[in-house]
């Protein structure tokens, strides 16, 4: 009983603050926030773009899920100027809606919500901006990767539809196992996405945004620090030599994944 009590008092508390950062925080206008009062479960979906925004907010769930649309690609903060930084309103808007601030005043326990979802599309400039989204958290906030607080959203790339049945494919092998399997020997009719925006919102609900049946990637640091810190630097800094000389190390690795 006293550790029931002593959950409901955390929980309880945790209400408090989140009310307490809603009221004194200058909210971002794009930001549409959770119904809920409660950091437990809330959910900030980071979406590429107005038109997958318009849809996620329809497909989500409102008393724990916030969508915040982000313009285009954001500022690589591993390349860019302490000024650029400071002056990139796509950034602020991104920590004004966390609640927290970037490098040493990092506070985990200000943060709003307890898991960060990127979601984009699932194509190579999709891939792009979700590179670049986890080189700011990794450079501003490593320890909301390392406490397990950011996610990669998974949404198919392909719809499959023969008669009554629809399922869904996350990439080209996929699809072609499902033919396989599921649609062996039928010829089913497959729609391929171009982007969330033009998913239904109750397809995006369905396959991405429902904690019932969407997939989720939790973003870690599988290596030593040192060495993901030198990787970000040797593929997001300033210096594109070193991204040649990796191009050249790993090119026979990455053939068969070009999208040309």
């Amino acid at each position: 009983m006293e550790r029931a009590e002593e959950r409901l008092k955390r929980r309880k508390d945790k209400e408090v603050a989140r009310a307490s950062a809603t009221r004194k925080l200058r909210l971002p206008g794009k930001l549409a926030d959770c119904a809920g009062n409660a950091i437990d479960g809330a959910e900030l979906f980071l979406v590429e773009g107005d038109s997958a925004g318009g849809s996620a907010k329809q497909a989500r769930d409102r008393k724990n899920q916030a969508i915040l649309p982000l313009r285009g690609k954001i500022l690589n903060v591993a390349s860019a100027s302490t000024d650029k930084f400071g002056g990139n309103k796509e950034l602020s808007d991104l920590l004004l809606a966390l609640g927290v601030q970037p490098g040493s005043k990092f506070k985990e326990e200000e943060l709003r919500y307890e898991r960060i979802i990127i979601m984009t599309d699932a194509d190579v400039d999709g891939a792009h901006i979700a590179s670049l989204l986890i080189t700011f958290f990794f450079r501003t906030m490593p320890d909301l990767i390392r406490s397990g607080r950011l996610y990669l959203a998974l949404p198919p790339l392909y719809r499959l539809s023969h008669g009554g049945k629809a399922v869904y494919a996350k990439d080209d092998a996929h699809r072609d196992e499902l033919l396989a399997s599921e649609f062996k020997g039928k010829k089913p009719e497959i729609s391929r996405f171009k982007g969330l925006g033009e998913m239904m919102p109750s397809q995006l609900k369905e396959t991405t945004m429902d904690p019932k049946t969407r997939t989720l990637a939790r973003v870690v640091l599988p290596r030593a620090e040192e060495t993901v810190e030198d990787l970000v630097e040797a593929l997001m800094g300033r210096k594109p030599e070193l991204r040649f000389r990796f191009i050249q190390e790993n090119a026979e690795f990455a053939a068969a994944d070009l999208d040309v």
